[in-house]
């Protein structure tokens, strides 16, 4: 959309104005299991977050951070200590929202001696579906996941990657607004991987909203539209995938066909420079600066890749927002 700008929870676009509606909200949601011997809680403390519908929302954060705790609590197996949530506008636990959600867990069990269409039969049926419907359904799902030409191959026979996508069939069998997927990537080979994110951007673009868990913090940045990272049951960051990995009041500036010259000459008025996969990367204080060295970059016979913020990793703000020995700074977020 052109000219969209975001007030709460309302969309303005194009002189019109549209409600987003939210799929998760939760204000201070907290499970305290125990205290340490510090006298601190051990668990989820204070967890407020928002997600929108039609998004990918990644739930990041080492073990004990309190990410099982979170999906647990959202799909209703576990209540809170305090705190509050909802799903679709319903209190969690709720047997409404339910019937709106799939959920596919981290080493999901299946029943060995069927094949994929007895598989989703079953979990169809568990849904009230059957006939000609589900048949339907079935066929439509295995062709999405890419499985249709392999129905028939029994789950013991099944690669760590077909079970995946099995597994993201169920979930999706009685057609759900909002998916919990749990470590989705985990074990699967790069193709895996790509052709994963592929299917879960399909998915977002017919209008589900995603809530993935993983660790895997490079299969997550090209995916997400927001991320939430939590530290020993805290919140420490949480934004768009942009607003993240943006450094503040930095440019950078990527060169090849650069010469070791030039690379002097530039590093007198730069932050830094380096050189990766042989391309010259400088970054600078501000705009100006890095418009004047693309000038003599250019006049030096060098070729412009890239000229934008500077950029970091989501591995860089992961490691930055838990690398510590102590929970998240509330107060620095």
């Amino acid at each position: 959309m052109s000219n969209v700008r975001r007030l709460g929870h309302t969309l303005h676009t194009d002189g019109r104005c549209w409600i987003i509606g939210l799929a998760i909200e939760t204000e201070k949601l907290s499970k305290i299991y125990t205290h340490d011997a510090n006298g601190q809680p051990v668990g989820l403390i204070d967890l407020s977050l928002v997600v929108e519908e039609g998004q990918i929302f990644g739930l990041l954060g080492p073990n004990g951070s309190g990410k099982t705790t979170t999906l647990k609590l959202l799909l209703g197996l576990i209540f809170p200590t305090a705190g509050r949530g909802q799903v679709f506008g319903q209190p969690l636990g709720s047997n409404t929202y339910k019937q709106r959600i799939g959920f596919l867990p981290e080493g999901p069990y299946f029943y060995e001696h069927l094949n994929g269409v007895e598989l989703l039969q079953f979990y169809g049926s568990l849904f009230g579906m059957g006939g000609s419907a589900l048949s339907a359904r079935i066929e439509e799902l295995l062709k999405l996941v890419g499985m249709w030409d392999r129905r028939f191959i029994r789950v013991r026979d099944y690669s760590r990657g077909m079970r995946q996508r099995i597994g993201v069939a169920q979930a999706l069998i009685n057609d759900p607004d909002l998916l919990f997927l749990d470590e989705l990537t985990s074990g699967l080979d790069p193709i895996g991987v790509v052709d994963m994110h592929h299917l879960l951007t399909d998915l977002r673009d017919m209008g589900k909203t995603l809530f993935v868990c993983s660790h895997l913090l490079k299969d997550m940045e090209p995916l997400c539209d927001r991320v939430i990272i939590l530290n020993r049951g805290k919140e420490c960051r949480t934004g768009t995938v942009d607003e993240l990995l943006r450094v503040a009041d930095q440019v950078r500036l990527v060169l090849s066909n650069w010469s070791d010259e030039l690379k002097t000459r530039l590093a007198t008025s730069a932050a830094d420079c380096e050189v990766a996969d042989k391309q010259l990367i400088c970054h600078f204080q501000d705009q100006s600066q890095a418009l004047a060295a693309a000038t003599i970059a250019v006049e030096a016979g060098a070729v412009i890749e890239d000229l934008g913020a500077r950029r970091r990793t989501l591995e860089e703000v992961f490691i930055e927002a838990v690398g510590g020995e102590e929970p998240c700074d509330q107060s620095s977020e």
